[in-house]
């Protein structure tokens, strides 16, 4: 779904993806506008859903990251998979996507051992043909 939002909107929506808890007058006074109209402009974001939610980045503090990319089986419509996969502990994001894998996931666990329980888990859903994990070395952001 295509938004139309302006050059001010663009760079609320930046300063929010750096800190969400900013407050409204400081969020005003980096974009050019008052502490009331900075508050209706992103309520108006919200409503209108161009942010869909305010979340936290959390250190994961020794914990084991990786990315799955997911080959789900053709019978298996994409509400079953991300179901399937809801249930997981230990799955983050969600994304359907192109190419040759259908879903891309974030998996965490305390250590290798515990990640390589999940994608065994993972991989004994009925609704995964295959996988191939990555493992974050280093976040940069």
């Amino acid at each position: 779904m295509a938004w139309k939002i302006d050059e001010i909107d663009r760079k609320i929506i930046e300063i929010l993806r750096e800190n969400a808890q900013i407050p409204n007058q400081k969020l005003g006074k980096k974009v050019g506008l008052s502490e009331p109209a900075a508050r209706r402009r992103v309520g108006n974001l919200v409503s209108r859903g161009v942010i869909r939610r305010f979340t936290i980045d959390v250190e994961e503090g020794g914990a084991v990251i990786a990315l799955a990319y997911l080959s789900t089986s053709p019978h298996a419509g994409s509400d079953k998979v991300f179901k399937a996969l809801s249930a997981q502990s230990g799955v983050g994001a969600v994304w359907e996507v192109s190419g040759d894998m259908d879903f891309a996931v974030t998996l965490s666990a305390s250590d290798m051992d515990a990640l390589n329980k999940l994608v065994d888990e993972i991989r004994a859903l009925d609704v995964i043909r295959k996988t191939k994990t990555s493992i974050i070395m280093k976040k940069w952001r």
